[in-house]
């Protein structure tokens, strides 16, 4: 075969290959992002957690009912506590993701990008 057409093929397979580790990691990131509570579904977003410190500042601390991901009404006893939990598993999963994704960047290989 063709020099430049295998190395058109290689240049190819790593960029397939480096977007789907890509779309994995980023699932991965996503997946950590769900918290349950009380047999609710929350899908942690920014929007979530400001709310949630909107109804801290505005004195909302007991017994607030939020609409989970799924569409279902659920009673949060403890606002702080729910807010604490929530942006420690938003920052986690975000810090996370950031070093999977810049390790991911930096190989240069198909064998380097699958090992991970």
């Amino acid at each position: 075969m063709d020099e430049r057409i295998e190395k058109a093929f290689e240049v190819a397979n790593y960029m397939a290959t480096l977007s789907n580790q890509r779309r994995i990691v980023l699932e991965e990131y996503n997946q950590k992002l769900v918290h349950y509570i009380n047999g609710a579904t929350f899908q942690i977003t920014p929007e979530l957690i400001n709310f949630t410190k909107t109804l801290l500042d505005i004195g909302k601390t007991t017994d607030v009912t939020l609409v989970d991901s799924n569409n279902f009404p659920v009673c949060i006893s403890d606002v702080q506590k729910f807010f604490d939990s929530i942006v420690n598993i938003y920052f986690e999963a975000t810090n996370e993701y950031n070093v999977k994704y810049l390790t991911l960047k930096s190989k240069r290989s198909i064998l380097a990008i699958v090992d991970l």
